[in-house]
């Protein structure tokens, strides 16, 4: 399984952060779910929100599913098929797909989510080291990477930029989190 279409949101879908969104766009696709899976019999399929990531054999495969895509989406859910779909070999490059890269045998940080990684975290770490205080937001921005990093394959990432605001960010919970 090498190949794979990739329809990544953009400017015309479901809104983010409405609490409904969710449910709707699950909701509203089931039918499409139900279709690719039972009628189509696509076994590699995965679908967040309106990320569609299909695996199959060969690209042949995957362009003509396509096109019967393109015409259940049209015909059964009035949708168009965004124009920024791919087919490509996923051993080279991997599937971007919720927050990650995904290969077939590990798993990486986005790359425009681990620049900022890299960019936050230092700035943290100085602070401290200036003997200042964490805000509560920087706390959440560890505690958020730190999720971020227990899903994916970056023990460096974890030991240099993790690691050393441990003991601070442990600190500054107790301290004020919960202490609230």
């Amino acid at each position: 399984m090498d190949e794979i279409i990739d329809s990544t949101p953009g400017e015309t879908g479901i809104p983010i952060g409405n609490f409904i969104s969710q449910y709707a766009g699950n909701f509203y696709l089931s039918c499409f779910d139900h279709w690719i899976k039972e009628q189509k019999k696509v076994k590699h399929y995965f679908r967040y929100m309106d990320d569609i990531v299909i695996f199959a054999d060969s690209k042949e495969k995957l362009h003509a599913l396509r096109e019967e895509i393109v015409a259940y989406l049209s015909d059964n859910l009035k949708l168009s098929l965004k124009g920024n779909w791919q087919v490509f070999p996923t051993y080279i490059r991997g599937v971007d797909y919720v927050g990650y890269r995904v290969f077939r045998d590990f798993v990486l940080l986005r790359k425009t989510t681990c620049k900022t990684f890299k960019k936050k975290m230092p700035h943290i770490y100085n602070k401290i080291a200036a003997g200042k205080e964490m805000s509560f937001n920087e706390w959440g921005s560890i505690a958020s990477y730190r999720g971020w990093l227990l899903h994916c394959d970056c023990y460096r990432l974890e030991q240099k930029y993790i690691t050393p605001l441990e003991e601070a960010a442990q600190k500054y919970y107790l301290e004020r989190v919960k202490k609230k």
